[in-house]
């Protein structure tokens, strides 16, 4: 058994530390807070170490010189696929015949970018719209507080789920149509926002028994709201949606495992954006000078080409790609709060050499872990005072995009790595972007907005959530808004 005969290591391999509790080695330092556990490792041990948690031994990786070593590996040795099956099922009880995610990916992109792209974009303009403007208790001119998370979120997963599996209706400017799409699209985000509440923990096998039965009730509950059949029957559906589908089909999912995956796409497609935008309001609201820099890009763009957005049926992609001020704020944004890990299944004995020429054996079997949160993202010798959002720090003097960061001397190829990279970078990456951007164009233009409490202190990261992309706050953060006379 692999277990056992990893117990002791040989000349040549990384540092081990295997914890104080037999098998289950550092599993709950890990799971409790991996940041600060992973940082306290590399104090101890370097930028590779070794770590038993769990029956699983894990080797880590955290020299950003060195990750294009691993990035680009062959498959016949490093592998993500393995990893991503235990997670399906564990979080989601889907189990893909032949399932090749890199295959998968390569099949889907084409969906999500180049002429699909400009299609997708409007669509979530429209949705956006529908979202933020149709409906009564938000579209007011009085005041109303509420969460900047749970806004954030509810907006952006509700307009990216009818974006990519359809509406009620053909025409998105119908009244009736748009009536469906709210009602519907809060019934799915309501259950949905209760499951995400539960899959960290089934993501690491530690659900209570009640836990258990409450996630099971809220699956089969979605598995009804978005089972293929009802889907079929919904207009403006994405050519995501039916490419999708139709791999499966393809695969031999029967239509049960069909419904199952496509809420597994659903967390995948739509539970990063959200907090995404939570995460970029609460900076540009607690920093003025953010937030003006900003504002006033925004508003230049819109008059220098004469138009007004509550006039526009879409934003071109030629106005949001001339946003270097807030790209550089997205991207410092991501920078702070993405903290997806890397991972890879060692598949057979093999050498990984880092970048200063340093070699290490690694053991089929291990499994190998990138967590770019660490470093580069958060690393004083990068970046000055790391742990500081600065709106600007992505651009360089003259208003360019500022790509040249060094450490030791050298400068990264991967000096900042939200969107993974390599053969798994997110293929949902421009679409992401163009929507993001939309959402607070949408938001401030047509609202006022501002903290309820602006001397608050911006809240603590939810730390379960290492690991798994955008992470969340600890608590919510009230906001007041209302809309503007237009």
């Amino acid at each position: 058994m692999f277990v056992s005969a990893s117990l002791s290591r040989q000349p040549g391999e990384p540092p081990l530390d295997k914890g104080f509790i037999p098998w289950l080695g550092h599993a709950l330092e890990f799971g409790r807070d991996a940041a600060k556990f992973m940082t306290d490792m590399r104090k101890k041990h370097g930028d590779i170490y070794t770590v038993q948690a769990a029956g699983k031994f894990v080797t880590v990786l955290l020299d950003p010189h060195s990750y294009e070593a691993v990035l680009w590996e062959s498959r016949s040795k490093l592998d993500f696929g393995q990893y991503a099956r235990i997670l399906m099922d564990r979080m989601f009880e889907v189990k893909l015949p032949d399932y090749d995610p890199n295959a998968e990916k390569v099949m889907m992109r084409m969906t999500l970018q180049n002429k699909n792209l400009p299609t997708l974009t409007k669509a979530m303009f429209f949705n956006l719209r529908t979202i933020l403007l149709s409906d009564p208790d938000r579209a007011s001119q009085q005041w109303k507080e509420e969460g900047l998370f749970h806004l954030s979120y509810s907006t952006m997963f509700r307009a990216g789920f009818l974006t990519l599996y359809g509406n009620e209706g053909k025409d998105y400017e119908d009244s009736r149509n748009q009536a469906k799409d709210l009602a519907f699209s809060l019934e799915i985000y309501t259950e949905f926002y209760k499951l995400d509440r539960l899959l960290m923990k089934a993501a690491r096998s530690i659900l209570s028994a009640a836990e258990k039965k409450e996630i099971n009730s809220l699956r089969k509950h979605l598995w009804k709201l978005l089972s293929v059949k009802r889907l079929d029957c919904r207009a403006n559906r994405s050519v995501w949606l039916d490419s999708y589908k139709q791999h499966l089909v393809d695969l031999g999912v029967d239509e049960n495992m069909q419904t199952r995956a496509m809420l597994l796409q659903l967390w995948s497609t739509q539970s990063n954006a959200g907090p995404a935008v939570f995460w970029l309001l609460l900076f540009l609201l607690k920093y003025p000078s953010a937030m003006a820099a900003v504002q006033g890009e925004m508003e230049g763009i819109f008059r220098s080409r004469r138009q007004k957005i509550g006039q526009m049926h879409g934003i071109s992609q030629e106005i949001l790609d001339c946003t270097p001020i807030f790209d550089s704020a997205l991207n410092e944004m991501l920078r702070l709060t993405a903290a997806p890990f890397i991972t890879r299944e060692v598949l057979q004995d093999m050498c990984l050499r880092l970048a200063d020429g340093r070699e290490y054996s690694l053991r089929k079997g291990d499994r190998l872990c990138l967590f770019p949160f660490i470093s580069p993202q958060m690393d004083p010798e990068i970046y000055e005072e790391p742990e500081k959002f600065r709106y600007d720090r992505f651009l360089n003097s003259d208003g360019t995009e500022k790509t040249d960061f060094y450490k030791g001397g050298k400068s990264l190829k991967y000096y900042s790595m939200p969107w993974g990279a390599g053969i798994n970078v997110c293929i949902g990456k421009f679409l992401a972007v163009n929507s993001i951007k939309q959402c607070v164009f949408l938001l401030l233009s047509y609202f006022d907005l501002e903290l309820k409490d602006p001397k608050a202190a911006i809240p603590a990261f939810d730390k379960e959530r290492y690991g798994f992309g955008m992470l969340q706050p600890e608590k919510d953060v009230i906001i007041r808004y209302k809309l503007k006379a237009q």
